[in-house]
Parts: structure tokens; sequence; C-alpha cells
């Protein structure tokens, strides 16, 4: 029995830090795109949001070629918000639990297998062993319990823009998620397998490393 019936994806911003001039969701990494990866792992679920904006028709039109059965969700203040107004706009008439990813995440299948299975009754938010640039750190306890997130204060681990959200919106604020998800601390969180990609180091590892996700 599928467990997650929708799931957010992030793909509206501009993406800048990685200098590409494209949308980040479109980057090959190895023969495929980001966002391959990602519907495939989704292949799945029935329900399929995914916010555009930077070279919104590109996005659409490449998607559209893949899964013709997601719904878009224009973001057109992509240049001035964060992902957390993206999701905002996504979600403010869903009333069901949703899964949260952001476009620029490559996903080992197993890892994230494992986090689709215990998407149940609660709240679940993604971390993984800190190695980008620009990491938002997380700690935990010996349960897996995130305490805090911090850009300050180094930890092994890093939040990883996965989170499972059943009793938790996103407000339109425009702030980060991981300051919505700090309003509710302390959460329940799993260790994901995957590589978040912001950076042209950040690109580097992860084509580094690509055969060991697929």
């Amino acid at each position: 029995m599928q467990n997650v019936e929708n799931v957010i994806i992030s793909c509206a911003g501009l993406g800048s830090r990685l200098k590409m001039n494209m949308p980040k969701c479109l980057i090959k990494i190895g023969n495929k795109t980001i966002i391959e990866m990602q519907l495939e792992l989704l292949k799945n679920v029935p329900n399929i949001r995914i916010v555009v904006g930077f070279k919104e028709t590109e996005v659409i039109d490449f998607i559209k070629k893949i899964r013709n059965d997601v719904i878009f969700v224009r973001n057109p203040d992509y240049a001035t918000t964060s992902n957390s107004y993206s999701i905002y706009l996504a979600t403010k008439d869903l009333k069901a639990p949703y899964v949260i990813i952001d476009g620029d995440l490559i996903i080992k299948k197993d890892s994230f297998d494992n986090f689709l299975s215990k998407c149940k009754n609660k709240n679940l938010v993604g971390f993984t062993k800190a190695k980008t640039e620009d990491a938002v750190f997380v700690k935990i306890d010996e349960n897996n319990t995130i305490q805090w997130f911090s850009r300050e204060l180094k930890t092994e681990y890093e939040w990883c823009s996965i989170a499972y959200l059943y009793n938790i919106k996103i407000s339109n604020n425009q702030d980060y998620v991981f300051k919505e998800l700090e309003k509710k601390l302390p959460l329940e969180g799993i260790e994901m397998d995957c590589f978040e990609i912001d950076t042209p180091t950040d690109y580097m590892l992860a084509v580094k490393n690509i055969s060991t996700l697929i």
C-alpha cells in the first residue's frame, strides 16, 4: 500500500550559486537530469505538484514528456522568494499530508523507499551526512530526533530538504523551510543517502559519487 499520496517538488529558483543559468532540476548528472531521477523515484505516487518559476516553460515542457499528470504551480516571485514560499503556494489548498523535495536533490532509491515506508501518521524530516558548501546543520539525539538547525554550529549531519509533513503547514512568510520546521522541534528524523546541488563544488561532488546513487 502506498503511504504517500502527495509530493511537492520545488523547482522555481534561479540557482544563481551554481552559475549554470538553468533550472537546477534540468541539470544532468550522469546521463539523466535531476528531475528525471526524482520522477522515477515517485512513479507510484499519484499526486505530484511541481513549483516552477525561473525558465518555467523549459521545465514544464521537459517534465510533460516524462509524466503528463503533474500539476504545475507558478511562483511568479521566484527571484525574490525562497522555496518556503513555493511550498506555501503549492499546498495552501491541500488538506492531506505531503512530502516536500527540493528540485536540486539526488536521492538513492533504497534510501528514499525506506523514507516513504516510514511516512505514517507523523512528521518525518530527512537529514544526511554533512557535505554541501552551504549546509544547514542539524543536531540529532540517539533516537534520530532533530533538536535544532543551525548555519553556524557545525555537526556531522545536515538538513537535506526532504520531509513528510503530516500536520505542519508552511506559512506565507517567505522564509526558509527549516525555519518553519524549527517552530515544531523536536521532530523525528531519518538519515538519507543523497546529494544536494547548490554550488559548483556540490555539483562536482555529485558527479563523482553518482555511481553510488543509481
